[in-house]
């Protein structure tokens, strides 16, 4: 199991087996379009996974939601076309998701979907859809934030200067910046 040895830690104890569930379901049924990429692959959405979970676990979400995180961060880099900024990405992963809910007769979320949807965009826009749309739950917005916070809490993988913390969006995000360096570096040994 990727992350294994993080995992072990006290501070994952309480979302280790969300954290497996979703890891173990990515890693048997997502397909990457871009499988051997250096910066969106399944261990970048691993690191997604976990960030957003203990953020979750942090705020007191329920088990749904942190499902909702879950599902989201297994299929949110699937459909990407090249590792730059690649707008669009985010909504071809909801509509793969969405495909693969019909196709596997599972559970729809509308929030992953979202969520999923317009994590490429900016948070004007993004917030924007999410809170303008009558389908997404009251908590919806919370969700998206907590996920855009997870994925940028990785962006470590592109440099020691790439996340600027004052856009993260939560108490808890901030709190978890050296772990987020920390995580980054015990994947890659991991890897070696």
């Amino acid at each position: 199991m990727f992350l294994t040895n993080v995992l072990n830690e006290s501070d994952c104890q309480p979302i280790k087996k969300s954290y497996d569930q979703w890891y173990t379901f990515m890693d048997k049924n997502v397909e990457f379009w871009l499988p051997d990429s250096e910066l969106h692959t399944k261990n970048h959405c691993a690191r997604v996974l976990l960030l957003a979970l203990l953020i979750g676990h942090q705020k007191g979400l329920s088990h749904e939601e942190k499902d909702t995180l879950g599902m989201a961060a297994a299929f949110h880099d699937s459909r990407r076309l090249n590792d730059g900024v690649d707008k669009g990405h985010g909504i071809r992963a909801a509509e793969y998701y969405k495909d693969f809910c019909r196709e596997h007769e599972l559970p729809y979320d509308v929030q992953t979907y979202y969520i999923t949807s317009y994590h490429d965009q900016d948070d004007s826009f993004g917030l924007s859809e999410i809170t303008n749309s009558p389908v997404v739950r009251e908590r919806g917005v919370l969700l998206y934030k907590i996920f855009k916070d997870a994925d940028a809490l990785d962006r470590f993988r592109l440099g020691p200067n790439a996340l600027n913390v004052n856009m993260l969006r939560t108490e808890e995000a901030h709190r978890l910046v050296d772990f987020a360096k920390d995580l980054l570096q015990k994947s890659n040994e991991t890897n070696s």
